[in-house]
């Protein structure tokens, strides 16, 4: 159910067995600049009455970008976090960002933001911020899928 390289990683820090895993999502702004030359290139043969500009950006410009965003998507999606009995581990693809152990957490905490102009909410993201006892900080966003029970999980392990 784990990947091998985590298995090791996790043995490596002794985290215990594992008990579940948090995903993350598709980024939005990557999926946005990978498909934006398609409409760009419709709307310039579109404007043109050419199509041999569109075509052009489609077979050249277009390919580089799409594979690009299939890769990292790829790496993202089969990552996430991996909360163990003994602590919990971040994957991104094949590489283990960071394994920490229970003991080594001071404290997790959730919270939400919103960035106003005047009245109205421009922008609104939620964040878990995990706290170490080395002083260090490990920040979550909001490409989890499900953060507020991911939080929730982290922090009943360290209490």
């Amino acid at each position: 159910m784990i990947p091998p390289h985590l298995r090791t990683a996790a043995a490596e820090h002794d985290l215990g067995d594992f008990l579940r895993r948090y995903r993350r999502r598709p980024g939005a702004i990557g999926t946005f600049f990978a498909f934006a030359p398609l409409a760009g290139a419709l709307a310039l043969g579109i404007r043109e009455g050419d199509m041999t500009g569109a075509l052009a950006i489609t077979l050249f410009v277009w390919p580089p970008l799409f594979l690009w965003w299939c890769v990292s998507t790829r790496r993202r999606l089969d990552g996430g976090l991996y909360v163990f009995e003994g602590g919990f581990a971040d994957v991104h693809g094949r590489k283990v960002l960071f394994a920490i152990t229970w003991p080594e957490v001071r404290s997790v905490k959730y919270r939400t933001y919103s960035l106003r102009v005047g009245p109205i909410p421009v922008l609104y993201g939620t964040q878990c911020v995990i706290e170490l006892r080395n002083f260090h900080k490990i920040e979550l966003n909001s490409s989890y899928r499900t953060l507020e029970r991911l939080a929730e999980d982290l922090h009943a392990h360290t209490v």
